[in-house]
């Protein structure tokens, strides 16, 4: 049984029995899909910063790619910056980029608009059983230099490695990075630059 079309439009515009016909916008179709889904340029960014060896490259593998704490202790250091598409499902799509330790933000080569500009957040990793004077010092340096390209970045400090420390010991040292940190911040008269 074949079904005719008066209006020579609508004949071919059904993808199924029962369907409405494309022509009257009901959904999008596949072309439509395939242009509305977003390029790698165009997701939300989470910038993975801190000194080297303080764990960011471990803490991503966990976390998105189900790697176990113990294989992580086997990862080579991370020498460029590492851009990964994290796209579990359509709700879940964005970009992490992991640099390296020795970044040098003054250095006339780092593009510091082109990174920040897009940035959702910035997330700076401390290894809490290293000195972390260093680590606090290039803190201040990145957040600084972020916040003055894009005051919208969502800041997070991650105090990494600290299972190997006492409980009391791990309070002390959580407070006396947040102390230093948003001393330092105060001093340059950044108040409003938040740290979580």
């Amino acid at each position: 049984m074949s079904i005719q079309y008066e209006d020579p439009t609508l004949a071919g515009s059904y993808d199924a029995v029962g369907s409405f016909p494309k022509s009257f916008g009901y959904g999008a179709e596949e072309q439509d899909l395939e242009d509305n889904c977003s390029t790698s340029a165009d997701k939300p960014r989470i910038l993975l910063m801190g000194l080297r060896r303080s764990g960011k490259s471990s803490i991503q593998k966990v976390v998105f790619h189900k790697m176990s704490p113990n294989e992580t202790l086997f990862l080579e250091s991370t020498n460029k910056i590492y851009k990964d598409d994290i796209s579990g499902s359509s709700f879940v799509n964005f970009q992490i980029w992991d640099f390296p330790g020795q970044v040098d933000f003054l250095d006339p080569t780092f593009d510091s608009e082109m990174i920040f500009k897009g940035t959702g957040a910035l997330i700076f990793v401390i290894d809490a059983q290293d000195d972390y004077v260093e680590a606090l010092e290039r803190l201040h340096l990145t957040v600084s230099r972020a916040y003055k390209v894009n005051p919208d970045i969502n800041f997070e400090v991650f105090i990494h490695k600290v299972d190997g420390l006492s409980d009391d010991h791990k309070i002390e040292t959580q407070r006396d990075i947040h102390q230093r940190a948003n001393d330092e911040l105060a001093d340059a008269n950044l108040e409003k630059l938040h740290l979580r």
